[in-house]
């Protein structure tokens, strides 16, 4: 199942039109979007599958007190609908002072933020799918040598960051320990998601083999 939003940059009250492809049909489909007007950025594209929904960071094409609201938007591939998750207010500061150096990203079973400036990040978590009171700050991440990119979390808690001079660490927030997993000198962007196996065949269209 692919999911395209597209929304009008410049009409904010103009609705975001969202579409649903579904490969068993092999056709699109319109559907409602709740939650209007929020859009997904352009400078910020991260996404986390979390308890069965597709999860993005959204944006009011609104400026409130100085400030860009923003919020959790959801899809739920099984009810295939939409939902609004609140962020607290502290976190959508954090947010705005770096529009570009955010992201949203799982965290075992829970969804998390993490805001980086310069080489200071925080990391949050939605300790209870669904319910904005209970996002909580857990960690803060303070590296001299200055942090590009929080990639994603090990299965034994470690972050996996990326650094200005596009190193790739495990950094351990219990012991504030780093280490090097892997050679990267000509790396440059990094990205991580994760794996399952399936035996489910995907479906071929007219003419496959």
């Amino acid at each position: 199942m692919l999911v395209s939003i597209v929304f009008e940059e410049e009409d904010i009250e103009q609705p975001s039109k969202v579409e649903l492809y579904t490969q068993g049909t092999g056709s699109w489909r319109s559907i409602t979007c709740v939650g209007n007007p929020h859009g997904i950025a352009e400078w910020n594209r991260s996404q986390a599958f979390v308890n069965g929904a597709i999860h993005w960071i959204a944006y009011e094409r609104r400026v409130v007190d100085g400030l860009l609201p923003c919020s959790i938007k959801a899809f739920n591939m099984g009810s295939q609908a939409f939902s609004v998750t609140k962020m607290p207010a502290a976190l959508v500061r954090l947010v705005n002072r770096n529009l570009v150096g955010h992201s949203i990203m799982s965290y075992g079973e829970s969804l998390a933020v993490s805001c980086r400036d310069g080489g200071f990040c925080c990391i949050w978590v939605m300790k209870e799918y669904g319910v904005a009171e209970s996002w909580a700050k857990l960690y803060d991440i303070n590296l001299p040598i200055g942090l590009e990119q929080i990639i994603g979390f090990r299965k034994d808690g470690q972050v996996l960051l990326s650094t200005n001079d596009h190193g790739l660490l495990c950094y351990d927030c219990e012991t504030k320990t780093s280490a090097n997993p892997v050679d990267t000198e000509s790396s440059v962007k990094f990205d991580s998601d994760t794996f399952m196996e399936s035996l489910v065949l995907v479906k071929q269209g007219n003419g496959g083999s």
